[in-house]
């Protein structure tokens, strides 16, 4: 009997050796992570993919590597099973993870911090306490898990805040963390020695750097003498000086600093010793990733070629400039050496859907409508955007199409040319029934200046016709009649942002001119400006938070005759202050029943300022943005309108922005601020493309 129990479980395990050799070298057709809610991320570490051969070692590996992670993330005492079974002439593997329960931090103690308060120290840390909120699903910011991997680098964020504020001698001790198993909390102290303040000695540079000088490299430095020490300001100089010897084609040189401290007087002096080597000269550069876009549409924008010296500013340019053009996802441009004097540049892309479609039915007074959108920015892999769009209902309809080439033979130059045809059909108490059809037509040409810079010329010409309106008394009837338009264009823009659909640093600025006058009936001059500029924080505050401040400002003169339909209206998404109607807002023209039209403004000024951050915990490539909108619009050439001075609103809100598979969505939710009799509201506008 006793050697019948023993024989059992030697059976069993035998059986399932036979059974996972059988396995062995066959390909892995699938794995399947259960059990976390980041299995795709999770998958990446754990040495194995679809496609390897079997082996239960690979396998043991990959359940090692997710213990690890589970403990680094504060689930010790998790447990992994592996499950091997046949699929399709191979194996399928399925890892079902139980974690177990995750400690929360109780409680963060500071000893010994006499001059940074402890809210300041904790606010720099992963291991932090958490807030009322903070386990709430969607709700909550992730604070007060405790995570094990992350405690080492704690006490360094810890010693961080201490050097930016001069303290050069600061210690802190190892954080003793204490659990309680049974409530599964955490109690985590750190013993600081804070040391004095320095202020800042001599700031130097060791030796000549050929073509730099010295004295006005160091007015670029942050650092100066008589200041307070601090880290941030350290590594930001370090980073000057790389960049200057990096832009004369040091691409290697070496930059240490040198510190004379003197903990009598507290001061700390630094010399830049700076070691350029030899100038590095590109030997080739190499295009990986792009399986749609041409390698000669990517080498382009790519501002350094074989034979050029490096040159650091190029590098960075070229990956921004690659990243702008909207044809990628991501951009890595790295340096591989070579040897002492050579270099190739490794341009690694990961391409974006770049086309869209788009279709709808609508129904309104005019009967049913079907519109249709197809557009591609980078047509067949070469560069070249175009777009073509209809809409057609009973008695309106919507046509346009365009063409754009912005390195027209791989040039410099730009071909823009485009096409519509309008119709769109009023009923309401207003007015008698009437109908305005616009056709038109536009040819510009343009050219790129240097990096960030583009101009253009051209020419646009439009007709536009009121059929059946009547304008009522106290209306210019000059201000809706039918009018021909031919007028000269000319534009000039600058762009140095990092990303075409998120920038996180940068400016995008143009300046656009119309001169209508060269024939036809309008007669204007119409001066246009945008601007923005953005500012991510993710490097100040370890979270991925973009401030934006975005300016529009138009100004038309009257040159004889400027119709109602080239002046400027405010409201809604496209035209500025959402939360109000589309165009809705505008000085107005009153008839003799008291009815309003809208009569346009020939100065117009909106600001905006937006806070973006990430919705990762919801789906990738998602943000919510908060922003307030402020302008106003006024009339200086019909004295007949209402409104003598400035028609100013304002509205609040967010807006989801979402750069979905489908295609960009954004979804605006907003409430005006200072709503007036008769203005429109619009609390909810939402738009979508989707991609092929």
């Amino acid at each position: 009997m006793f050697k019948k129990s023993l024989m059992l479980p030697i059976i069993a395990v035998s059986t399932v050796a036979i059974e996972a050799s059988s396995f062995y070298g066959l390909p892995i057709k699938s794995i399947h992570i259960e059990g976390v809610n980041n299995p795709d991320k999770l998958s990446k570490y754990i040495g194995i993919k679809e496609g390897d051969t079997y082996t239960p070692a690979k396998v043991a590996h990959a359940k090692a590597i997710i213990l690890k992670t589970l403990k680094d993330e504060g689930y010790g005492k998790s447990t992994v099973k592996a499950e091997v079974k046949p699929k399709d002439k191979g194996v399928k593997l399925n890892f079902d993870i139980k974690k177990a329960g995750e400690v929360k931090i109780e409680k963060v103690i500071f000893v010994g911090n006499k001059h940074i308060p402890s809210k300041e120290l904790e606010d720099s840390l992963v291991n932090k306490e958490g807030g009322f909120l903070s386990h709430i699903p969607f709700l909550g910011d992730g604070k007060g898990i405790f995570v094990p991997s992350q405690l080492k680098y704690d006490e360094a964020r810890i010693r961080e805040v201490y050097l930016e504020h001069g303290f050069a001698d600061v210690r802190v001790g190892k954080p003793k963390v204490v659990i309680d198993h049974n409530s599964n909390k955490a109690t985590i102290t750190y013993t600081i020695h804070e040391g004095s303040v320095y202020t800042m000695g001599s700031v130097n540079i060791k030796g000549q750097i050929p073509g730099v000088n010295k004295d006005e490299l160091l007015q670029k430095l942050k650092l100066k003498p008589g200041k307070k020490f601090n880290v941030v300001k350290l590594r930001h100089d370090m980073g000057v000086l790389q960049k200057e010897v990096g832009d004369r084609g040091y691409a290697y040189a070496q930059i240490r600093p040198l510190f004379l401290k003197n903990s009598k007087k507290h001061t700390l002096s630094v010399k830049y010793a700076i070691n350029t080597s030899n100038k590095v000269k590109i030997h080739d550069v190499i295009i990986k990733g792009n399986e749609k876009t041409l390698d000669y549409v990517i080498r382009r924008y790519v501002y350094l070629a074989p034979g050029d010296y490096f040159k650091y500013s190029d590098l960075e340019d070229s990956r921004k400039e690659l990243q702008r053009t909207g044809f990628f996802d991501k951009v890595v441009i790295k340096p591989k050496r070579i040897n002492s004097r050579e270099m190739d540049i490794i341009v690694d892309v990961t391409e974006a859907k770049t086309g869209r479609i788009s279709g709808g039915i609508g129904y309104g007074t005019g009967g049913f409508s079907v519109d249709a959108g197809l557009s591609d920015k980078n047509i067949m892999g070469r560069g070249v955007s175009g777009s073509l769009h209809a809409m057609i209902g009973h008695k309106s309809h919507d046509l346009s199409i365009s063409f754009t080439n912005p390195r027209v033979n791989n040039s410099l130059y730009s071909l823009s040319v485009g096409a519509y045809d309008q119709k769109s059909y009023y009923e309401n108490d207003n007015a008698e029934n009437y109908s305005i059809s616009s056709r038109g037509a536009w040819l510009s040409v343009g050219r790129k200046i240097g990096h960030n810079w583009d101009t253009s010329v051209g020419y646009k010409y439009n007709s536009t016709n009121y059929k059946d309106f009547v304008a009522p008394s106290g209306v210019n009837p000059k201000a809706y009649s039918s009018y021909k338009k031919s007028a000269l264009t000319a534009s000039v823009t600058y762009d140095n942002t990092d990303d075409y659909y998120t920038p996180r640093e940068g400016i995008r600025s143009k300046l656009a001119l119309e001169y209508a006058g060269v024939g036809g009936d309008a007669k204007f001059l119409k001066s246009d400006f945008k601007f923005a500029t953005y500012y991510g924080l993710e490097d100040k505050i370890d979270y991925d938070l973009i401030l934006r401040y975005k300016l529009h400002a138009g100004y038309i003169k009257d040159n004889g005759y400027t119709p109602v339909a080239e002046m400027y209206t405010l409201g809604g998404y496209q035209n500025g202050i959402r939360g109000f109607g589309t165009g809705s807002i505008s000085p107005t023209y009153t008839d003799s029943k008291g009815n309003r039209y809208i009569a346009g403004g020939n100065e117009v000024l909106v600001n905006s300022i937006e806070a973006s951050i990430p919705l990762d915990m919801i789906t990738k490539n998602m943000r919510l943005t908060a922003f307030i909108d402020y302008g106003g619009i006024r009339n200086t050439i019909d004295s007949s309108v209402n409104e003598k001075g400035w028609v100013a609103r304002a509205s609040i809100g967010a807006q989801v922005e979402w750069k979905s598979p489908f295609g960009p969505i954004n979804l605006i939710f907003a409430a005006p601020i200072n709503k007036k009799s008769g203005d429109t509201k619009k609390v909810f506008e939402f738009n979508m493309a989707s991609q092929f």
